[in-house]
């Protein structure tokens, strides 16, 4: 859960580094060692430079894991006296210091390329040395790919089609339903806070704020799932059509709701509007709780508010900008933050989870596209402000700076993934935005070098992230077990991340991330039917999906993100049009090279490597079509073998066509009219793939892979502690009587006996005796009536080490 605990204080030093191993005198009691760690591996621009914060002392230096920890056991420093140096190890260029004798100093380098830079000390004893690995490049394009807004469009996908209707038809109506009642004992916190936040402002008697200070999130992302349904063309299927109709109908009844509970300043979240129930059980006024209050930072204001600004977008887009309540209310909103946050005499802040950076940049940058004349740059440069000041004194002393919500260092020198996955994975996609708006070559570094540290070792073969070895965060690399944490939630914000970085370098690569995290870690969160979810996703299945969760955010976040498949699908240049995914569907691109070109794909990927795509621009134009030639070798965590990559044909209007490649695309580039159609197959071979000997979870293991998706065994099909024979022939089969349609994986594990496999997606819908990830809804009308009555703890969950796997990734390798 996103509960907030007690803050723990930051380690005496601040450096985000990984640990090294020392060379120097061996341990003793009576003579001990003096350690020295140089720090996190990391890429640099070449026209920046990178932060080098090195540690010494003895004994190795220590690292909190949850927030309400408390401060761990300080290892002795290095005496006085102790010498330093900073040297150039490797590396084809010159290394300039800031102070070569200094542990927190900088460096800049003369050419790209790889180095290796040592840290070394001299107590007089010992010399002991620590290296780490600096990867110099240049910066990305000054001018990033377009954004896709969604908008009206056609899926017709034999793997899409369904998975879009259950959401549709099932877990947006059921979400609506939770989040109207007013008594759900697991889980509260819906419609009704802003119900009553409404009567506040107007004067009235209201009641008291329920569930967590964040749940308005359930609303807002609900909002936003439900306005981008509203753009898929139901094509006369009656159960989206009558879902179509619940969406308005409760957009109708909810709009005029959520803006009563605005404050006439712009300012939105109930939980500062309406009074709490206090710890014991007493009521605590509203008129406690400040607006951008350092001591209620864990209360979600940008969270929350930031939801509200992406509903908007998507709300106003639905509408063909005809209704512009939302959108007016979201301007006012940004205006209310940015009026009172930035630079003297504004005021510093920054909130405990992230999720406003990004939605601000979002939003003015779309504020910029409807209004022009850079109306929305404010918006912007507040997101940076909110970034910066995660370090800054003015807005966090040293005693609040913590690794679990990245405040521990000034954004632009983490070069690490720590802390808690969902707000790394918002801070870092926001921290893209504002590299690619300032071009700063700090930000650029930062970026990068989180991008890789999280895929090369941190990241699951299902493109998940968070091993919860932290508070439902990071743990130290390669430390990926397989009860992983892996939220939803963060799964989202990957795919944002991975989205941004392909949008800034213009590189295919960020798209197979994003699509193997889609199709994998997040596209299995809700059953096939659409009635339950995983709030977490663990690679080895111990427990069943629930109907609901106490915590406010993978409800509404899982479909909004999955149902925008334009954004994904598509970017936009100003010379062509880059198609990103290959999914059955029909979407105009605006103003994409100069003109509106309508793409229409044909296509049963991935059960089918052969896809059609006719290009229909609206005047006839030459501009390229850049078609991503899918890498399977997405981490260098993992090695799936045999190699799938390239493409085993590509004809344009039946005419065979030999491409150039850049940056994992293919590139036509020609003149284009209506009706021109593109034909290409991409080759799709089962493959088995081996981790890195660093992951200490999958020594001797194996999994399997056909095409983007991750293949599971499980115990309905088989005894799943077998080891699969190292030569078994693999071979595919198409089922459609089995998990409403699926590719499975034949074989034989090492005894002989038969293996299944089925994709990663689809895990745990048959195995129906599986205890729920929490407990059951309950309604009890009675139970918020009381004016100091204390909303329960939720049902404790039972420990999922200790029950056996259902479905698992990875098996034994014999």
């Amino acid at each position: 859960m996103k509960t907030e605990f007690t803050r723990r204080q930051i380690l005496g030093s601040v450096a985000a580094a990984a640990a090294a191993p020392a060379i120097g005198a061996s341990q003793t009691p009576a003579a001990p060692a003096l350690n020295v760690e140089a720090g996190a591996d990391r890429i640099v621009m070449l026209q920046g430079k990178t932060y080098l914060r090195g540690w010494a002392g003895y004994g190795q230096r220590p690292h909190a894991k949850d927030p309400w920890e408390k401060q761990p056991p300080q290892p002795a420093p290095a005496e006085p006296g102790t010498k330093f140096e900073w040297t150039k190890a490797s590396g084809p260029g010159d290394v300039q210091f800031q102070n070569q004798r200094e542990l927190i100093t900088t460096a800049t380098f003369s050419q790209p390329g790889e180095y290796t830079l040592q840290l070394s000390a001299d107590n007089g004893k010992a010399k002991p040395a620590s290296t780490l690995k600096v990867s110099v490049e240049l910066p990305p394009p000054a001018r990033q790919l377009g954004a896709v807004y969604t908008q009206k469009f056609r899926v017709n996908s034999k793997f899409w089609s369904p998975r879009l209707k259950a959401l549709i038809v099932n877990w947006i109506p059921h979400c609506i339903d939770v989040i109207n009642r007013n008594d759900v004992r697991l889980g509260p916190g819906g419609i009704d806070n802003f119900i009553e936040a409404g009567k506040k402002l107007r004067g009235e008697p209201a009641g008291y704020h329920k569930g967590y200070v964040f749940s308005n999130a359930w609303v807002h992302q609900t909002v936003e799932a439900m306005s981008i349904a509203l753009m898929i063309d139901p094509q006369g299927d009656p159960e989206i059509l009558k879902a179509h109709e619940k969406f308005r109908a409760t957009l109708d009844q909810w709009i005029p709701i959520i803006l009563a509970a605005q404050e006439p300043d712009g300012y939105l979240q109930t939980a500062f509007t309406l009074d709490r129930v206090g710890g014991r059980g007493g009521i605590v006024e509203s008129s406690k709780f400040l607006h951008w209050d350092p001591a209620h930072r864990g209360d979600h204001e940008g969270y929350t508010a930031g939801y509200f600004l992406e509903s908007a977008i998507n709300h106003y887009l639905m509408t063909d900008k005809k209704d512009a309540r939302l959108y007016h209310a979201a301007r006012k909103l940004a205006d209310c933050w940015s009026n009172h946050l930035g630079p003297a005499p504004r005021k510093p802040w920054y909130d405990g989870h992230q999720e406003m950076e990004q939605a601000l940049v979002r939003f003015g940058r779309f504020v910029n596209d409807m209004e022009g004349g850079g109306k929305g740059d404010p918006y912007i440069q507040t997101a940076k402000f909110l970034l910066d000041c995660r370090y800054t004194a003015a807005a966090n002393p040293a005693r609040d700076r913590q690794e679990y919500d990245q405040s521990h260092l000034p954004v632009t020198q983490q070069y690490e993934a720590v802390g808690h996955a969902v707000r790394a994975a918002y801070t870092y996609s926001g921290m893209a935005d504002v590299a690619v708006e300032t071009h700063d070559p700090d930000y650029q570094s930062a970026v990068r070098s989180l991008w890789d540290n999280i895929v090369n070792k941190k990241y699951y073969l299902t493109g998940g992230i968070g091993s919860g070895e932290t508070s439902e965060g990071f743990g130290p690399n390669y430390s990926l077990r397989n009860d992983a944490y892996c939220e939803s939630c963060s799964s989202c914000g990957m795919i944002f991340f991975h989205w941004k970085m392909n949008l800034a370098y213009h590189d295919a690569k960020y798209v197979d991330n994003y699509e193997e995290t889609m199709y994998n870690a997040l596209l299995g969160s809700t059953d096939l039917e659409g009635t339950h979810y995983y709030y977490t996703n663990p690679l080895d299945a111990t427990l069943g999906r629930s109907s609901w969760h106490t915590c406010p955010c993978c409800v509404g976040n899982i479909p909004r993100t999955l149902l925008m498949v334009p954004t994904w699908s598509y970017a936009k240049a100003a010379d062509g049009v880059y198609v990103n995914l290959y999914i059955g569907s029909t979407v105009t691109l605006e103003n994409a090279a100069g003109t509106d070109i309508e793409m229409v794909q044909h296509t049963d990927y991935p059960w089918s490597g052969k896809i059609a795509i006719t290009v229909n621009p609206k005047v006839r134009k030459r501009f390229a079509v850049r078609l991503r030639v899918p890498d399977r070798a997405t981490s260098r965590l993992y090695t799936p073998v045999p190699e799938v990559n390239g493409l085993l044909s590509l004809k344009v209007n039946g005419a065979a066509v030999k491409p150039v490649i850049e940056k994992g695309y293919a590139v036509i580039a020609r003149e284009w009219k209506a009706g021109d159609r593109i034909e290409l197959e991409l080759p799709l071979k089962v493959q088995r793939v081996t981790p890195a000997e660093q992951i200490a979870a999958t020594r001797g293991k194996v999994a399997l892979r056909y095409g983007p998706l991750i293949y599971n065994v499980e115990r309905t099909d088989q005894d799943i502690a077998k080891a699969l024979a190292p030569h078994s022939a693999l071979t595919t089969e198409w089922r459609g009587d089995l998990l409403g349609g699926v590719t499975v994986i034949k074989g034989e594990f090492a005894d002989g006996s038969r293996l299944l496999a089925v994709p990663n997606y689809a895990r745990t819908n048959r195995d129906k005796d599986l205890p729920p990830e929490a407990g059951p809804m309950s309604a009890e009308p009675a139970l918020y009536l009381g004016a100091g009555a204390q909303p329960p703890a939720p049902p404790p969950e039972e420990p999922r080490r200790q029950l056996p796997a259902a479905s698992i990734v990875w098996m034994q390798r014999a």
